[in-house]
């Protein structure tokens, strides 16, 4: 009945979602936990208006320019997402530890730890969530395929 992503690769989440969006099946997805340590910061909000998370801006900037998903702060994509408010913590450089130009960039999360507290309250808030949608009754606006919800607004 719903479709939970957790993928961490940025093109195969972007190609989930699409896909998904495009064939009406409901999805939540999820943003990066490493580098996180509060579990009360994490939310869920549509794909189109989460903060503080690199992962899911990435994602956001291919679905625009591959998938035709809209630009604008005021559209939604109607896609769920949990994500941390919580301001990413980057990992300290060692000097001792690390050869020199083996810094960690970008979306690679050698460097990020991960909590148990955190990774585990992803998933329970991914789970309350999709439970609370089913037992609503309501489809989630992702269930309506995207040729259907063009023609309905016309």
């Amino acid at each position: 009945d719903y479709v939970v992503d957790a993928i961490d690769s940025v093109k195969a989440k972007a190609a989930l979602i699409a896909y998904c969006r495009e064939h009406g099946i409901p999805l939540l997805t999820s943003g990066g936990a490493g580098g996180q340590t509060d579990p009360t910061k994490i939310e869920v909000r549509d794909l189109a208006r989460t903060e503080q998370e690199p992962l899911l801006k990435k994602v956001r900037k291919v679905l625009r320019a591959q998938y035709g998903f809209s630009r604008g702060e005021k559209q939604k994509y109607h896609i769920d997402a949990v994500f941390s408010m919580e301001p990413l913590r980057y990992p300290e450089a060692e000097e001792d530890a690390c050869e020199i130009g083996s810094s960690v960039t970008g979306l690679n999360c050698a460097g990020f730890g991960s909590s148990m507290v955190v990774t585990a309250s992803f998933g329970m808030i991914a789970a309350a969530h999709i439970l609370r949608k089913l037992a609503d009754g309501a489809a989630p606006a992702a269930a309506v395929p995207a040729a259907q919800e063009e023609t309905a607004g016309a």
